[in-house]
């Protein structure tokens, strides 16, 4: 059943005229429809379809309509709903607005900029749940994800000191998801989380930031936001709260969603630590809540399952979503680095020449090594680590600072972390950077499975696929691999500079490095010419 009417008219009867005017009769803004149209792959239908009346005639410009339909069916708390149209000449279907759920959990509402002749009210039912993607501002995104996300979240915003939000929206053409942007601080920016701090502070000043994200919101016709303040003292705990309720009530009351991404709680002996966020008062006043990547690998699979256990006995799991990343990560001490697939393996395929420049000459054995995978160094080399289901590899950073671990999220890795999801009934998957970007893993062969079953790929890579593989230029000399994350190269008789390449896999792509070598002729040795001794 639905009703509407023109926005700034109070709705009083919305639910009695749908009941009356349904059929020949309907005198509705809009009218329940016999046309017969499939839901799209991945989703299902909760309310009836419906048409415009074209009796009513167009809304007066500068009007929005004020929609709120009765569902058919009933779903779940923290379920992602969304009114759809249906566009003809693509026999496609596409997002609308989000629908806000009310209070029985039986009516959704949503404001309409437009008049769409057929509509309808739409959840997400794909098994693998929500699929949020996050990318950086105006990025494309990635090939495989077109078609199977649900949210897409553009970091496009960031608080001002003012209190006002300062940035521009990316352009992104909505395809079959909605488009939240994020309006984001954290500590990669030096005074970022001050600002936040000093916005929490007082109820004026979260009053006014949250009036400046409602009116940017209205300004650039965006129908929901996500919430990415992180890093924040525990002395923010209940100012934060408190601001994110009254941002929920405000945003709800205009028909807009409200989503938070927030840092994972830390395991703390024999606790876990949610620091300056109460998951359980957020959880109240947020649509959904994706929880940032945990960084430290060496402690994932250790530690994550408490922390989800945790979080499920007092989050509804529905709104609950798990982040993955494309990025590696490298420990070490006290601190985590975060970087590119590529900017990882241009560290595990650095080469060496492990002998002195006079050495290095015609017809001579020269071991060629990895700099960061040399067994006889004591390094780990590239490998499958079960502790950490991740390919991995530890190297030693020069002047005795010590060692480092990379660890490498592709195919692999991914599936692991995915099992979670369905272990713990979560709502979904988040990709941190679902860019088009080249350099960083692509795990979307693992999600695009998950997304369409719900099952992820648990496989490890084939041990052979991480050896080092060695190969002269031009096949100058002969070289071998030793096994050990270096070789032994009988260099060429001939004197001149060779191009050494070492290519590495982290059991997905290939990567390659090379030297260049300079060898020397070999010094010739003359036969000194006997000398006669005088007989005495």
């Amino acid at each position: 059943m639905l009703g509407a009417i023109a926005l700034g008219v109070i709705i009083l009867v919305w639910f009695l005229i749908g009941r009356m005017c349904g059929g020949a009769g309907c005198t509705d803004y809009y009218c329940p429809s016999d046309r017969k149209i499939e839901a799209p792959e991945g989703y299902e239908f909760v309310s009836r379809i419906f048409a415009y009346n074209q009796d009513k005639g167009a809304v007066a410009p500068g009007n929005d309509l004020s929609i709120a339909v009765e569902l058919t069916t009933e779903v779940p708390d923290g379920a992602a709903l969304s009114f759809y149209r249906y566009i003809d000449e693509t026999n496609n279907w596409e997002p609308i607005a989000p629908a806000v759920l009310d209070a029985q959990g039986k009516v959704v509402a949503a404001t309409f900029t437009g008049t769409p002749g057929i509509m309808a009210v739409m959840r997400r039912n794909a098994p693998g749940g929500q699929v949020v993607a996050y990318l950086p501002h105006n990025a494309p995104l990635h090939r495989d994800a077109a078609g199977r996300v649900s949210i897409v979240h553009p970091i496009d915003f960031k608080p001002a000191s003012d209190g006002a939000i300062s940035g521009e929206l990316s352009t992104i053409k909505a395809e079959g998801f909605e488009v939240y942007p994020v309006i984001a601080s954290n500590n990669s920016v030096r005074g970022d989380v001050a600002i936040v701090e000093n916005i929490l502070a007082s109820r004026e000043s979260r009053a006014n930031h949250v009036q400046q994200i409602v009116s940017r919101l209205a300004k650039d016709n965006i129908k929901g936001v996500d919430i990415a303040y992180l890093d924040l003292p525990v002395t923010a705990r209940t100012s934060f709260t408190l601001f994110i309720g009254d941002l929920y009530n405000q945003l709800h009351a205009q028909n807009k969603q409200l989503t938070l991404t927030l840092p994972s709680p830390i395991k703390a002996q024999n606790r876990v630590d949610e620091g300056a966020y109460d998951w359980t008062e957020l959880a109240k006043t947020a649509d959904l809540i994706k929880m940032a990547p945990y960084r430290d690998q060496a402690t994932f699979r250790l530690t994550m399952p408490e922390i989800l256990q945790y979080l499920t006995e007092r989050v509804a799991p529905a709104k609950l979503i798990l982040t993955v990343s494309p990025y590696a990560t490298e420990t070490g001490g006290e601190t985590v680095n975060v970087m590119s697939l590529a900017q990882a393996m241009s560290i595990a395929t650095r080469v060496t020449v492990r002998a002195e420049a006079d050495a290095i000459t015609t017809s001579t054995n020269i071991k060629i090594a990895g700099t960061n995978i040399d067994k006889d160094e004591g390094l780990t080399g590239i490998r499958w680590s079960a502790d950490t289901a991740t390919v991995a590899f530890s190297y030693k950073q020069a002047q005795g600072a010590g060692s480092r671990t990379i660890y490498l999220e592709n195919f692999f890795s991914i599936g692991f972390k995915l099992e979670l999801v369905g272990t713990y009934k979560l709502g979904g998957v988040a990709v941190e950077d679902a860019s088009a970007n080249e350099f960083l893993g692509n795990i979307w062969p693992a999600l695009v499975p998950f997304i369409t079953s719900g099952q992820p790929i648990l496989l490890q890579p084939n041990p052979q696929d991480l050896n080092p593989k060695w190969k002269v230029k031009d096949n100058q000399g002969t070289i071998e691999d030793t096994g050990r994350g270096s070789a032994n190269w009988f260099t060429p008789a001939q004197a001149g500079t060779y191009t050494i390449s070492l290519t590495l896999s982290d059991g997905v792509s290939l990567f390659e490095n090379s030297i260049e070598v300079n060898v020397k002729a070999r010094p010739v040795t003359s036969t000194p010419s006997p000398t006669a001794t005088p007989a005495r």
